[in-house]
């Protein structure tokens, strides 16, 4: 029987949080390197260094007559010339990391080629600061893994149809990875967090928030909706489309994981979102309608329900200044059930 396409190739998205300095590439280096040596193929997507992409997004602002305003909205014109310079100005943090830690392979002795977006084949529309991902082309990237190379990807970027440099918005370097690994038929996408796997709750509000084993990919994809900021909402609806194993991890092999799965329901598990905005915070509650409260007990100043896919969102808005203990008030009362069983 012959092998399935790409059945060997894994693709590793390193992000911002676990490359806060170029000393950091050594142990994502020690990450490709063990892949290499059980016989995977890996390919590597790559997001700036922590607080590049602020940094480079607040020098523009600088720079602007209206101090950037016209920035904040996504998927803007393409004969935007203040869009066009911002983005090309954008896609410097991963072309930096991304050549980097080609060398930090090289300096391994295993055979890497950094690439840009375009150049991995990432085809977007014609926009600007968020242009959504039409297509991608593997061929660059199968021609450099039979070459025997660990590609490795400027991630957040593409080209768009017409001819410019594009970025993916906020959070664009997971779509990266995922379209990636869609397109090559790989064998999993691995997304690298400081935090490791997925918890129930952002642990900054939750302290007590538990971690989770597996978590349902709708259900990641309404909670990236609501706030969150664990995965990419497109990236995960384009892995569940896909049928595209996500696996979200720390750096270290032996540290706890979470699978990203098609929905089960036999072990559905709540999850919290918070929507921080300039005055209010949504609080949202998200699981399987069966084990969710009609509302949200806060003292609000709105709430609402809703079903999709077959989960239910219960939300309710506070003050921001509230919202650190009403996220606890909820976890307490519906969420905790002391240590998940691994």
């Amino acid at each position: 029987m012959s092998p399935v396409p790409g059945s060997d190739i894994v693709v590793d998205k390193f992000g911002g949080s676990v490359l806060r300095r170029p000393e950091d590439i050594a142990a994502a280096v020690d990450v490709v390197a063990r892949q290499r040596a059980a016989g995977l193929r890996p390919v590597v997507v790559v997001s700036a260094f922590e607080g590049v992409t602020d940094t480079i997004l607040g020098a523009a602002r600088v720079l602007m007559p209206d101090r950037g305003e016209s920035l904040r909205e996504s998927g803007q014109a393409a004969d935007s010339a203040f869009a066009r310079e911002t983005d090309r100005a954008l896609a410097t943090g991963e072309a930096l990391s991304a050549s980097l830690f080609a060398l930090g392979l090289q300096g391994r002795g295993i055979a890497a080629r950094s690439f840009s977006g375009a150049e991995a084949g990432i085809r977007t529309a014609a926009a600007h600061l968020g242009a959504e991902v039409r297509r991608v082309l593997s061929r660059p990237l199968r021609s450099a893994l039979a070459d025997g190379l660990v590609p490795v990807v400027a991630g957040f970027q593409g080209i768009g149809t017409h001819g410019e440099l594009t970025t993916l918005g906020r959070g664009g370097t997971d779509l990266s990875a995922v379209a990636l690994a869609v397109a090559l038929r790989a064998d999993r996408c691995e997304l690298f967090k400081d935090v490791g796997g997925v918890l129930e709750a952002d642990p900054h509000l939750v302290p007590g928030a538990r971690f989770l084993p597996f978590v349902d990919a709708r259900q990641l994809e309404l909670l990236a909706e609501l706030g969150s900021e664990v995965v990419h909402p497109v990236a995960v609806r384009r892995a569940r489309r896909g049928r595209l194993r996500l696996i979200v991890r720390a750096l270290e092999d032996d540290a706890p994981q979470t699978v990203v799965r098609p929905s089960r329901d036999d072990d559905g598990v709540l999850m919290l979102a918070v929507d921080r905005k300039e005055r209010v915070a949504r609080i949202s509650l998200v699981g399987p309608a069966f084990m969710l409260p009609e509302i949200l007990p806060l003292p609000a100043h709105g709430e609402g329900a809703f079903d999709e896919g077959g989960m239910r969102v219960v939300w309710a808005e506070v003050p921001l200044a509230s919202a650190m203990s009403a996220a606890q008030s909820v976890h307490a009362s519906f969420m905790y059930r002391g240590p998940m069983e691994l």
